[in-house]
């Protein structure tokens, strides 16, 4: 009987898949194959004559020298017949594997032999490694992750998922996934999501949740089936990201696009779209439409006289009124400048159109307070018809815009409507124009300079080059009173090469004279843009005064970038491949389309001066301007914030890492002897303190906006 049980042993000894030894006095004597094969395919021979402590590390995971812990385990199994544990083995080629070793001590006559079970837990530890790791990123993940049955009850959450929500663990295992439906998704939507688990095994989209505070809030949740080794679904998974800064970023970038950032009115390109949509609807409803053009009188002595921030506060308060006066269902929007207009619909004839023009005209005209002064609004209305004047945007916005000249020119605060027989003013802007080609002619036409500071450093980097005009009876005339007509003209070509010459070979003599690299900055009319002898034309001029292609800037404008997409981009990759480098003007006050930045060869933004001008006392404006700073930082494009007018404004700026700024805190436009007292004045560094490090005092700055 005991040899069949010896014998049974032995075949369980040599077939068995765990490694299986005998230990005598510290020396192996007994083996199955499936040791051999654990240790690396070793023989016999030479496992017999290898010490144990030659198949261990020098240490354990834990430490402890292999020698004094294997001594340890042997002096547990003998002293209790037998000891569990677990083992980092080495094979023959060097490698460590774990194992989880079974010591039996069997007394055999006055000695102790061990027998001794190796199993290798290789796959078991990677799994457990896996699950500990799946376990850590579903613990530490900001994303929020929810498991469910297949009847959608909730198994498992992480922390992030009740975070999100507001609620506890406890409070969300067992109950149903669509506890926290919003309400505002109808069961058509729920519909196409399970339509496309049942056909693809996921879904991922954009989705409103409700927390338990009752806020509604959106995430974007993808969902995935989980399936068995057999391809059975088991459980659904949900990963839940909070993109309510996305979204939040997303109607600021709309608001940009098709809202004017200081009234909050409609734009001019959404203006453009609500009456290219009401022309429509007129149309084939057979009703009529009126177009009122608004601009208001002497606004430019509001500015010159209390400052651009009180203008602005002006053109808020007549934004306001004009939309008081009309009904919700009419378009009011800000064209830009002091510009507003009126889409009038369902008009029923055009003396309606003229009660409306009274009503607003005496809503605006009255006094508004501006910190302690008290203004009178003034303004000019032109109105045209559809369809007696005009049946398109172009003849409705040419003819509207040419009676309000007409009602301006008549003393302003009343309004006209378009008759043919308008010509007046037509005749006074061909004066002016015939002026403006003397002009042209006898080189009245100058360069005025405004520096660009850099923050870092303090000292002027580059300047600006903005056209002036010395008129020979009016003396100084500002470019708002002739650009748009040399715009319209056609004369803005000749100007902006006249220009662009006199600055070259003035910032070049600059930068000879007194060893400093100056950038020079020039902006482009929509009519220089679309030139096709544009680069031509630059290039003969920078080559003729040997000014450095990088040394210049061309400032173009959102709208610019609104025609033909392939023309525009090669155009600007010509002015790209040259070296010239190009900035949008005025950011953030047009189109602020993301595919301008991210397709265009640009290399710098200027933010426009509504922001900076309220950017101490207007969240919103500050949100817009650190977004703005940061996206161009983050594609590497170069920013200037224009209309700095305090050394607050500089120093937020700075703080929010903007590089570059110029305003009339530093400098108005100067002419060019001005500007070289600036330039070369031993005190031109701006002080800022910008190397020391009390530069930027958070206290200071954070306390502007308690």
């Amino acid at each position: 009987m005991a040899e069949v049980l010896q014998d049974q042993y032995r075949v369980l000894f040599e077939h068995s898949a765990d490694a299986m030894l005998i230990i005598d006095e510290g020396r192996f004597v007994d083996c199955n194959d499936a040791t051999l094969k654990m240790l690396g395919d070793m023989s016999r021979s030479e496992l017999f004559s290898t010490h144990p402590s030659q198949l261990s590390p020098s240490f354990q995971p834990d430490g402890v020298p292999s020698f004094d812990k294997a001594n340890e385990m042997i002096s547990m199994a003998i002293e209790n017949g037998s000891h569990r544990f677990e083992w980092v083995h080495r094979k023959i080629d060097g490698t460590d594997f774990p194992v989880e070793v079974l010591l039996t001590a069997i007394p055999a006559d006055d000695r102790t032999l061990l027998h001794v079970v190796w199993r290798d837990i290789t796959q078991r530890k990677k799994t457990e490694e896996e699950l500990r790791l799946s376990t850590y990123v579903m613990e530490s993940t900001s994303e929020g992750i929810v498991v469910t049955d297949m009847d959608l009850k909730i198994i498992e959450v992480n922390p992030a998922y009740c975070k999100l929500l507001g609620y506890t663990r406890d409070e969300v295992i067992g109950r149903n996934a669509g506890f926290a439906k919003s309400g505002r998704h109808d069961a058509e939507f729920y519909k196409a999501i399970w339509h496309s688990i049942d056909m693809t095994g996921q879904w991922q989209g954009e989705i409103w949740d409700r927390k338990k505070s009752g806020e509604v809030f959106p995430i974007y949740l993808r969902l995935n089936v989980v399936r068995d080794v057999t391809g059975q679904p088991r459980f659904y998974t949900g990963l839940f990201s909070d993109i309510s800064h996305q979204k939040k970023t997303e109607e600021q970038l709309e608001e940009l696009a098709f809202y004017d950032p200081l009234t909050k009115l409609p734009n001019r390109t959404l203006f453009h779209q609500r009456l290219r949509q009401d022309l429509k609807n007129c149309r084939r409803a057979k009703k009529k439409l009126a177009l009122l053009f608004i601009d208001l009188d002497r606004f430019k002595y509001i500015n010159d006289s209390l400052g651009h921030s009180r203008g602005d506060l002006m053109l808020v308060a007549v934004g306001g009124r004009i939309q008081q006066a009309v009904r919700s269902m009419d378009t009011v929007a800000r064209m830009g400048g002091d510009e507003f207009t009126v889409i009038i619909t369902d008009l029923t004839d055009e003396f309606t159109a003229g009660e409306v023009a009274a009503k607003i005209l005496k809503e605006v005209i009255q006094p508004v307070w501006i910190g302690e002064h008290e203004i009178i609004p003034h303004m000019s209305i032109g109105i045209s018809l559809f369809p007696k004047d005009g049946e398109n945007v172009e003849d409705l916005t040419r003819y509207a815009d040419m009676a309000m000249y007409h009602a301006k020119n008549e003393g302003g605060d009343n309004f006209y409507f378009f008759r043919e027989s308008m010509n007046k003013e037509s005749q006074k802007r061909l004066v002016l124009e015939n002026d403006m080609n003397n002009g042209l002619c006898n080189a009245q036409f100058v360069p005025y300079y405004q520096p660009i500071v850099d923050l870092r450093s303090g000292w002027i980097v580059g300047v600006e080059a903005l056209a002036r005009w010395h008129h020979p009876d009016r003396g100084l005339v500002m470019p708002d009173e002739f650009i748009p007509l040399a715009e319209e003209s056609g004369l803005i070509t000749t100007l902006g090469q006249q220009i662009l010459q006199q600055a070259c070979l003035q910032v070049k003599q600059w930068m000879d004279q007194h060893s400093q690299e100056l950038t020079l900055a020039v902006n482009l009319s929509g009519r220089q843009f679309n030139s096709k002898e544009l680069v031509q034309d630059i290039q003969g001029t920078l080559e003729e005064a040997g000014f450095s292609h990088g040394n210049l800037i061309l400032e173009i404008t959102e709208s610019m970038m609104m025609g033909h997409v392939d023309r525009v981009r090669n155009q600007l990759d010509q002015l790209h491949a040259t070296g010239i480098k190009l900035a949008i003007d005025d950011f953030g006050t047009g189109y602020s389309s993301l595919s301008y930045l991210q397709h265009f060869p640009l290399n710098s933004l200027k933010i426009d001066r509504s922001f900076v001008t309220h950017l101490l006392n207007d969240r919103n404006k500050r949100a817009i301007v650190k977004a703005i700073i940061s996206m161009a930082n983050a594609m590497d494009l170069d920013v200037v914030a224009e209309g700095v007018e305090s050394r607050e404004q500089a120093l937020y700026l700075k703080q929010l890492d903007c590089k570059k700024v110029q305003g009339y805190y530093f400098s108005k436009p100067l002419p060019a002897i001005q500007f070289e007292k600036l330039l070369t004045n031993e005190n031109s560094r701006f002080n800022f303190n910008c190397t020391d490090n009390d530069f930027v005092d958070s206290d200071q700055i954070n306390s502007l906006f308690q």
